[in-house]
């Protein structure tokens, strides 16, 4: 197989430099797409189980932000062109979910990408059944049954289910308890947080050189598409992980958010799932090189560093959303802002004396200040 890029992961970043969502998202879209076509071809041998490189990844941002669907169906355009992908539809439930796999057999293996621009929908569409399949579908086993009093048992033959959302920390919030987060789905998933887009022109324009790119990455995302066998450690990777591996037992996780402890107990799993896909967007040898656990480290150090903020308003405080979007207005007005203004804009969601705990809480905590009859934002630093 003959590559006409030498790296996959960066020409897609070239390709959607017009685009406004910010690169963190393409970076990922652009990995859950080979995730998307290595499928169960590939695969890492941890001895007593075999890893696979499907994700689950999911791009947040508040609401109206950073053109998170719009980044999805930019890599979506893409890799629909490669023969045998299938794909599950944006919104549905999890016996559609259990069946459109069935379906997708094929190969030796039923292997599925979905695409879901709100994560919610997704979820909700069969509460905690839904999260309880996703969880147990993750790991790719080689079959997956369910007894049903209706329809009897459902069987899944060799599942490879690859997933990339998007969603809004305020969903999170509202939706996922805090005795749910860190722990099952969540530590399976990669959440990307961004909040700002890129200043891009409002109508995009290709030039001819990112036109000519698209096709050069369909025509090597076919490539990628027949990559097949058993990924290994080089010996320089070998070196690498184990020192990481070993060093991480002490420190497993730096951020110290209690939230984020599941994520970092399978993150050696995730690891080995991104290198995986980072080696594939370079070549078609099956090694993993020390330079591609290196950029897969450093892939994960730039997502890591805005994880916790998809969580901020998790927790047992009901007013804690509130109190974010609260400091967001106030910060977005450095003239000042009366509480009568403040109350105005949230009477749909904070009571009267719920929108005076809110500012209270900002005041004590110093992220505000009150001077006379308007709130101002504090300087840091």
């Amino acid at each position: 197989m003959t590559r006409k890029l030498p790296n996959w992961l960066q020409a897609y970043l070239a390709y959607t430099a017009e685009s406004e969502s910010p690169d963190e998202y393409h970076t990922w879209v652009g990995i859950s797409s080979i995730a998307a076509v290595l499928r169960r071809r590939v695969f890492f041998d941890m001895g007593y189980f075999l890893v696979y490189p499907n994700m689950y990844i999911v791009l947040v941002s508040p609401a109206g932000r950073c053109k998170k669907s719009t980044a999805m169906r930019m890599g979506k355009g893409l890799f629909t062109q490669i023969p045998d992908i299938e794909f599950s539809a944006d919104s549905t439930t999890r016996e559609r979910f259990i069946q459109d796999l069935s379906m997708a057999f094929k190969q030796e293996q039923s292997a599925l990408t979905v695409h879901s621009s709100e994560f919610a929908s997704m979820l909700t569409s069969s509460g905690m059944d839904m999260v309880v399949f996703l969880t147990d579908i993750f790991d790719s086993p080689l079959e997956w049954s369910h007894k049903t009093k209706v329809s009897g048992t459902q069987k899944i033959k060799a599942p490879y289910l690859n997933m990339l959302a998007g969603t809004t920390p305020d969903w999170i919030a509202k939706a996922m308890p805090l005795d749910t987060i860190g722990i099952g789905l969540t530590s399976r998933i990669i959440f990307i947080f961004h909040d700002t887009p890129r200043v891009r022109d409002p109508i995009p324009k290709l030039s001819p050189e990112q036109v000519a790119l698209g096709h050069l990455l369909v025509s090597d995302l076919q490539a990628i598409s027949r990559i097949n066998g058993e990924y290994k450690f080089s010996p320089e990777a070998n070196e690498v992980y184990t020192k990481w591996y070993r060093a991480r037992t002490q420190h497993p996780n730096p951020t110290g958010d209690p939230r984020l402890n599941g994520f970092y107990e399978r993150k050696p799993i995730h690891l080995i799932k991104l290198a995986i896909i980072v080696a594939a967007s370079m070549r078609d040898e099956t090694t993993i090189e020390a330079s591609d656990l290196e950029a897969a480290m450093q892939l994960f150090d730039t997502a890591e560093a805005k994880m916790p903020k998809v969580f901020a308003n998790v927790g047992k405080n009901p007013l804690a959303v509130d109190i974010e979007d609260t400091l967001a207005v106030v910060l977005s007005r450095p003239e000042g802002i009366t509480k009568a203004e403040l109350l105005n804009m949230f009477k749909h969601s904070v009571r009267l004396e719920e929108m005076f705990e809110v500012l209270d809480t900002l005041v004590v905590i110093g992220k505000i200040r009150l001077n006379g009859t308007k709130y101002f934002p504090v300087q840091e630093g």
